[in-house]
């Protein structure tokens, strides 16, 4: 896990984590903080459901209570985190973001995604990428500068 700084806005600690696989990913995500909200970053088409319900176990159990999800088959691992956590209260949000770039997915990861009111205490945010060198460079590159991806992201609107 590494951190890249801390987003005055939000007032979170900001940390990426990459993988070339769901296997590599962590087996849970030790934070500073109890909860946390989290992107991930993948070409979730090829990952089987058993992965994928890990794979979101694992965060919640970790203590996710916001999870955005972007790239090929975002919508499924959306899904999948859906199912995982239906019998948490209060609610934990997951929204998906397949009609958007990838920019505009870490800046709403960012800017936009507040816990249900239960959670409302203080957090982090970890983009977790899988699969892609590229997008772990991107996602990496734009949460070290936030300014300038907001700069970006709010000149296209």
């Amino acid at each position: 896990m590494t951190y890249v700084g801390f987003d005055d806005i939000t007032e979170r600690e900001v940390f990426c984590v990459a993988a070339s696989n769901f296997g590599e990913l962590p087996g849970s995500f030790a934070l500073p903080s109890k909860r946390f909200v989290a992107l991930l970053v993948a070409d979730s088409t090829q990952a089987d459901v058993a992965t994928l319900s890990q794979f979101a176990e694992t965060l919640l159990a970790s203590g996710c209570v916001y999870f955005c999800a972007w790239g090929p088959g975002c919508e499924r691992a959306h899904d999948i985190m859906d199912e995982c956590s239906l019998d948490i209260d209060p609610v934990i949000m997951t929204t998906w973001h397949a009609d958007e770039s990838l920019d505009e997915a870490l800046y709403f990861f960012l800017r936009n995604s507040w816990p249900d009111e239960g959670y409302s205490e203080d957090g982090s945010a970890v983009a977790i990428t899988v699969g892609n060198a590229e997008w772990d460079a991107q996602v990496e590159r734009r949460l070290r500068d936030r300014d300038s991806l907001t700069e970006d992201v709010l000149a296209e609107v």
